[in-house]
């Protein structure tokens, strides 16, 4: 590869230089017949004010006399091309100049010159010529240098440029070569890199000293050599590797022998059944026992089975039993593979639909019965006043069953609701004081004082205005309901960081502790009496904790017998600098 680098850059070189070289001539003939064109032109307008001053006199004896000055052949030619003076030779001999192309070009613009062959000088010469008039008739005044002086000065410069790119390359080439080792250095180790990690030594690596291509492939290269260790290391350790995926596993993984040994289990199963580790190899029911099990592993069923287990604790387990079959072997069968799921999560999630199932229809029934009970009544009754308050409960029952419809519709719409779906900017203090203005006389009727002291920072949300107002109304109703006559409800609000902090406290009855984690249950009630007295729907925080959530917020309760609740709702706020 090195030769083939040297070589290859040798070529370019070469020819960079020649070409180069060839250019350097060429521009160096033109600039020495440049620089002859300009003396013979100086000497040319000399020779024409000599010949001025001294026009009486031979222009065969002029031209002499010019060139013994300087050093030039001269001739002197009329308006015919008949030459009627020249230093070098007789002037009557010479043929005519009318066709002579620096003759033609100086009558016709004043000046001339050309390169050829001389007939008297028997070699090749350049030739100036100049117009000049004399007596009102014209001339031509021209001076001649031998080509041979000319070619002579570009030959020395060839020489010189000749030497000089001899020279350049020999230079390059010692660079060149010394650039090249450097390069094709690193490329040796990684072949004999290569040659040993082919031969098993995988640990080998080539140090990168360069962030150029060749560092790059060094890095790929030790990148290569380490996934290849990596993955020889890995084929060699199968057993860890199925342990790490099995472990990683949320279900229950279990593996029998044919003899309903066990093989294999993963910390999933473990967990499930409290098992020890070192319970490879012993018998199934030896470290589980329970008869759905055994049944399970005995005749493995094709469909999956649920089953319930008392211990460690109460579990609801759904089982998927299948025949380990190597198939590489005929098909033989190894054993049983046993996958545990726990549904325990799914069967409370299905209990507490159907309890709310049964809630919403006793809510429901509870007020249906009223109104049914008292619309029956009202057929056998004449007594007007006796009329009225029944019809006064069957409103107050109607009231009540609307409220718990719309409270079920609203909780329905939160939890299917898009996150983003109508969402704005909402202006915090404002909805505060509309709530407390809607709030305040249902307060007011119980004696009760709300106290709100305006912060003079302005807070934004994102959300849904009238779902956040709803929230803040259900948790001041709340406080309202549970607070005494002359009691008081304290709102606030503060900033953490780049959070919003709503804090509601009453001077209420308070909650118990028990009862907390519960609160916002849909239904659950602290004081059922109380609550339906006041006309509550038991849903009224549970819409409350679902708006919170739909705020990418979270709310929480502090309470004390007797001495108050307090509701912290904790709200992102709008960040400026994001939109």
């Amino acid at each position: 590869m090195r030769k083939k680098l040297f070589g290859f850059f040798m070529i370019i070189i070469i020819l960079t230089v020649g070409v180069t070289g060839i250019v350097s001539y060429r521009f160096t003939k033109n600039l020495i017949l440049q620089t002859n064109k300009e003396s013979l032109q100086a000497e040319a307008l000399i020779t024409q004010e000599y010949i001025k001053e001294h026009e009486r006199s031979s222009f065969n004896d002029i031209t002499k006399i010019i060139k013994e000055k300087i050093k030039r052949r001269v001739t002197i030619v009329d308006s015919n091309g008949v030459v009627v003076g020249d230093s070098d030779a007789d002037a009557k001999r010479l043929d005519n100049h009318k066709n002579r192309k620096e003759v033609v070009e100086a009558l016709k613009s004043g000046e001339g010159d050309s390169i050829r062959f001389s007939d008297t000088e028997k070699i090749p010469m350049y030739y100036y010529a100049r117009k000049m008039s004399i007596d009102g008739k014209d001339y031509v005044v021209r001076l001649a240098i031998k080509f041979d002086s000319i070619r002579e000065i570009q030959y020395n410069y060839f020489k010189i440029i000749l030497f000089t790119i001899i020279g350049g390359i020999m230079i390059s080439s010692i660079f060149m070569y010394k650039y090249i080792s450097m390069i094709t250095k690193p490329i040796i180790k990684l072949t004999k890199l290569a040659t040993t990690i082919s031969l098993g030594n995988y640990d080998k690596r080539i140090k990168v000293s360069s962030k150029d291509e060749i560092g790059q492939l060094s890095t790929a290269f030790n990148l290569m050599a380490q996934r290849l260790q990596d993955t020889i290391a890995n084929l060699g350790d199968k057993q860890n590797k199925l342990m790490s995926i099995l472990s990683n596993s949320e279900d229950g993984v279990i593996v029998l022998d044919n003899n309903k040994r066990i093989l294999l289990l993963n910390p999933a199963a473990q967990m499930m059944f409290n098992l020890d580790e070192n319970i490879i190899g012993k018998y199934f029911i030896e470290v589980i026992r329970n008869y759905d099990l055994e049944n399970i592993i005995k005749d493995v069923p094709e469909e999956e089975v649920e089953i319930t287990i008392s211990y460690p604790s109460v579990k609801h387990l759904k089982i998927r039993a299948t025949s380990a079959i190597n198939y590489e072997n005929g098909e033989e069968v190894l054993g049983v593979l046993i996958i545990v799921q726990d549904i325990t999560k799914v069967k409370l999630l299905e209990q507490m639909r159907s309890d709310f199932v049964a809630n919403v229809s006793h809510e429901l029934k509870t007020p249906l019965t009223s109104i049914k009970g008292f619309a029956e009544t009202l057929k056998y009754v004449e007594d007007k006043e006796t009329r009225d308050k029944f019809l006064d409960i069957i409103n107050i029952e109607a009231e009540r069953l609307s409220r718990l419809i719309s409270d079920i519709l609203t909780l329905s719409e939160l939890e299917n609701r898009d996150m983003l779906e109508g969402f704005e900017k909402i202006k915090v203090n404002d909805s505060i004081n509309e709530v407390y203005h809607i709030t305040k006389p249902i307060a007011d009727s119980k004696d009760i004082n709300i106290v709100y002291k305006e912060n003079l920072e302005e807070y934004i949300v994102v959300g849904d205005r009238d779902k956040f107002k709803q929230m803040l109304i259900n948790v001041v109703d709340n406080a309202i309901k549970y607070t005494n006559e002359g009691g008081y409800i304290y709102i606030s609000l503060s900033r953490e960081g780049n959070n919003l902090i709503i804090k509601v406290k009453d001077t209420g009855i308070g909650i118990p502790s028990e009862h907390i984690p519960r609160l916002f249950e849909r239904f659950y009630r602290v004081d059922k009496g109380r609550s339906r007295d006041s006309g509550g729907t038991g849903l009224g925080l549970a819409i409350v904790k679902h708006i919170v959530i739909l705020l990418k917020g979270e709310v929480k309760v502090e309470s004390e017998i007797n001495s108050g609740t307090t509701f912290t709702i904790t709200l992102p706020l709008f960040n400026q600098k994001l939109t």
